[in-house]
């Protein structure tokens, strides 16, 4: 579909007026009005009109039964705030639908919609770059944000000439400043957060007030069709809590949510999670937040309400070993809470101190074994091909998630992304490369790496598929996993995960 011209896009007219009402009074939900404009003497007042809205995600790359498919919190966001302000607004998750592009394109043009937003990450932007192209014909205005945009400001324009615009950072404030522009039938160029044709508009302050955002409009998402990998048969969604992380590890982008930790109130997520439950028959919720245990009394005033409501909830979080505490857990885990992921990375010290972690192995220790004392299930990030580090380093690595009695372990290549510290240091020193060392989830065709005097490619890829190898193929971590299920769904999980493994283990190194 790249073919596709868009040089005679068609321009869409008669945007149909709408009553006065219905305007977002843009304070009340913590943001600034936009529309100063109007208020200034010697200006023509005009009618506010409503804009007909499709947010979407890009189908994926092939059609295959995903294990993990989650709803993009993002453009739900954005499509709540814009709806509260009046706008007529659809999304279309074309890859939890498991659309082809050709389907993609016709459901966008079908839409009939004034301006399309397109959501993507840097991992899968080739299939991103083909939502963009084939959406093209059928929007007066095409927007793109997300992590990529952000994080590819300067060269997201160039990179993608079908684009008009381009959303960067937290878009909730950014997105209605430039709805309102193009209401205005003002130039949207210097609008902070906002990238045009003519320029990148400056950096835009971190929201603040998060409690006066409206919830994700979830009532626009295929609810049914999204699944958690070890919840078959639950109804999954996600929740993110909190923005930003206060940490400095040098893998982690924060080109969006920034490194100032902003928290939602307890009684603002508790809020939420009465309507998931309610409305959408929510039972596993999986929080997206960087770290969702960093403040320990809003922590326990969650679980408090959790465990006064009494719903048959099962959820997950991201925790950091440094701050495992033998009551929260307990009480997390009387809250619901059945999994904790921890980034542990690398057992090897100078690793941890290269990454910027600031944390110890013993540390780790204490973490996994007062989180499985509390009757949470552990998940384990680990890192490999850290470049400071050789490959007998990274095997020590796979045998501490041995030693930790993991649960489950997510062993990684390290990327540099664009967007942090690692990636500017690759570049710099001539170790970035693209290369096929894929773990069982990666979707990427190619993964960035470090590639440093101790790595070469053969290394890297190999090293990946050794970890799986020795974590996953031991009788006696199948068995303790079966065993200790808490469900048939968690069962059936773990079957499928079984079976992927075997297919990724079996295909030739290196391959897609």
């Amino acid at each position: 579909m790249r073919e596709i011209a868009y040089a005679d896009r068609p321009r869409k007219t008669g945007i149909a007026p709408r009553p006065a009402k219905r305007r977002l009074d843009l304070e009340s939900v913590g943001l600034q009005p936009a529309r100063a404009r109007r208020e200034q003497p010697g200006l023509i007042a005009r009618e506010p009109i409503t804009m007909k809205i499709l947010f979407a995600q890009a189908p994926a790359r092939k059609l295959a039964k995903e294990a993990l498919i989650v709803p993009p919190l993002g453009i739900a966001y954005l499509a709540a705030v814009a709806r509260k302000a009046g706008h007529d607004v659809s999304v279309l998750d074309a890859f939890a639908e498991g659309l082809t592009l050709q389907q993609f394109a016709s459901r966008v043009a079908e839409a009939g919609a004034d301006m399309v937003g397109i959501t993507g990450m840097t991992p899968v932007f080739d299939t991103v770059r083909d939502a963009i192209v084939a959406a093209r014909p059928h929007a007066r205005w095409l927007v793109l944000g997300g992590p990529h945009a952000t994080s590819m400001r300067e060269k997201v324009m160039q990179e993608n000439p079908e684009l008009d615009f381009a959303v960067c950072g937290e878009g909730e404030v950014s997105f209605m400043d430039l709805i309102a522009a193009l209401e205005d039938g003002r130039s949207p160029t210097g609008i902070p957060g906002v990238v045009t044709k003519d320029g990148v508009g400056p950096i835009r302050p971190m929201l603040n007030a998060l409690d006066e955002l409206p919830f994700p409009a979830r009532d626009l998402l295929p609810n049914a069709r999204y699944r958690y990998p070890l919840c078959l048969g639950r109804r999954v969604t996600t929740m993110i809590t909190s923005r930003g992380c206060p940490y400095t590890c040098i893998f982690c982008d924060k080109s969006v949510f920034g490194s100032r930790w902003r928290a939602r109130s307890a009684e603002n997520v508790l809020a939420e999670i009465d309507e998931v439950v309610k409305r959408y028959g929510v039972n596993t919720i999986i929080f997206y937040d960087d770290l969702f245990t960093l403040k320990t009394d809003r922590l326990k005033a969650i679980c408090r309400g959790l465990i006064e409501r009494k719903y048959n909830l099962t959820w997950k979080a991201e925790g950091r070993v440094d701050l495992a505490d033998e009551f929260v857990l307990h009480l997390m885990r009387k809250a619901g809470c059945d999994t904790i992921a921890y980034g542990v990375e690398t057992v090897n010290q100078h690793g941890l101190d290269y990454l910027g972690k600031r944390t110890r192995p013993d540390q780790v220790r204490k973490a996994f074994k007062l989180t499985r004392a509390a009757g949470i299930k552990t998940m384990g990030y680990y890192i490999l091909g850290i470049p400071v580090e050789t490959y007998a380093d990274a095997v020590a690595t796979v045998r501490f998630a041995i030693e930790l009695k993991t649960d489950y372990a997510q062993f990684s290549v390290l990327s540099p992304l664009p967007g942090t510290r690692l990636y500017q240091d690759a570049v710099e020193r001539g170790w970035y490369r693209e290369i096929a060392a894929h773990n069982i989830a990666d979707k990427d065709r190619l993964r960035p790496v470090v590639m440093s005097d101790n790595w070469d490619e053969a290394a890297l890829i190999s090293i990946v598929r050794q970890a799986h190898r020795m974590f996953y193929m031991r009788p006696s971590y199948a068995l303790r996993r079966v065993f200790g299920a808490r469900s048939f769904g968690e069962i059936a999980g773990l079957t499928a995960l079984g079976c992927d493994m075997a297919r990724y283990l079996l295909r030739s190194p290196g391959s897609r």
